[in-house]
């Protein structure tokens, strides 16, 4: 048992689908031990304790997570850690990232068969899951203070331009902004009560940048300022009509209106999840599994669940219609309650509760 790195610090908190198996993290005021994937909400940073097996976390007297199941992860095959060590090494020591070919020789197995076997256990390609452990390093390096540049060339980017380029996309925002937490950037924020409870709505230039479900106020602000942690929180009564328009469209069972600007902030792979996931009409569901399949990584059920638990725009992009293969609800950010009754206004007959 050891305390966490930050780049750990920053797998749990993103939900890593690709860190499982790497570690596991409990919770010392819980005693409760997680998958880096779980999408239970993170802790605070003094709280987590490492593991490099779910036997150590259960030696120490913790009690493994009931949504996440850690004491159930199936063993990697050793072929693909190996591969996956590589990858690592190579990363760790500042080196390019190994080709396809170099890692099927590593595994002893044919490429096309490695890229495949890889993909479904990790639900990353061997090529997107080196570039997500540079994007983490990134992401530390900025946090810790480090100087845009530095940062850059130390998670072993190449060409600095690279970096700009997929920012949007990598980090919602300028490296620079990011760096200073978001700083720079404006949200617009307005809080009602609607039919699920406390409701914010935050916007930014770009469009609707949340909408978020909480027990009070308070609660959803600090929610909103763990996302951006440096961003300007302007209060507008008037923001967010048009998201609260559509929010009370779906709960009434109606289609939400077309054209309504979404500010998404997120990885590649989580980017195509919440795009699935708009595609799903009304009234109808699909398996993790099934989205898996549907953004191209058939397998990696497991990160699409962490992508559903990272969704920070509530219905807008309706991970609610996300569920198990078994037919029961899985998981919601915001409650199993809500997400029954926002599926049962749509209509969906739920499998009953064992």
């Amino acid at each position: 048992m050891r305390l966490p790195t930050d780049a750990e610090l920053d797998a749990i908190r993103s939900n890593d689908a690709s860190a499982d198996g790497r570690f596991f993290y409990g919770v010392a005021s819980t005693k409760i031990f997680c998958r880096p994937s779980c999408v239970s909400r993170a802790p605070k940073p003094e709280n987590v304790r490492i593991f490099a097996a779910a036997s150590d976390a259960t030696g120490a007297g913790f009690r493994p997570c009931k949504r996440c199941r850690p004491d159930q992860l199936p063993a990697a095959d050793a072929r693909l850690e190996r591969a996956r060590a590589l990858i690592d090494k190579r990363l760790a020591a500042g080196e390019s990232t190994p080709t396809l070919v170099e890692l099927a020789k590593t595994a002893h197995m044919g490429a096309t068969h490695l890229q495949r076997r890889f993909a479904a256990a990790y639900g990353l390609s061997p090529r997107a899951y080196a570039e997500a452990q540079r994007v983490a390093v990134l992401k530390s390096e900025l946090r810790r203070g480090s100087g845009v540049t530095e940062a850059i060339y130390g998670a072993g980017f190449g060409a600095a331009s690279r970096v700009y380029e997929k920012a949007d996309r990598w980090l919602g925002m300028t490296p620079a902004d990011y760096r200073r937490g978001g700083e720079g950037l404006t949200l617009d924020v307005a809080v009602r009560r609607t039919a699920m409870g406390p409701t914010l709505v935050a916007e930014s230039p770009r469009g609707i940048a949340a909408l978020l479900f909480g027990e009070n106020e308070k609660n959803l602000l600090a929610e909103l300022r763990s996302e951006f942690p440096a961003a300007q929180i302007r209060r507008d009564d008037k923001a967010g009509a048009a998201a609260f328009t559509a929010l009370d469209a779906i709960l009434a069972g109606k289609p939400a209106p077309r054209g309504l600007r979404l500010d998404l902030r997120g990885t590649p792979f989580q980017i195509r999840v919440w795009t699935a996931l708009q595609s799903i009409p009304a009234g109808e569901t699909r398996s993790y599994q099934q989205i898996a399949a549907a953004v191209g990584s058939p397998g990696a059920h497991r990160a699409v669940g962490s992508a559903c638990g990272n969704n920070i725009l509530g219905v807008l992009v309706p991970c609610h219609r996300a569920l198990r293969s078994d037919g029961s609800l899985g998981g919601y950010r915001w409650g199993l309650d809500r997400k029954e009754r926002l599926l049962e206004g749509e209509g969906v007959a739920l499998e009953p509760a064992e």
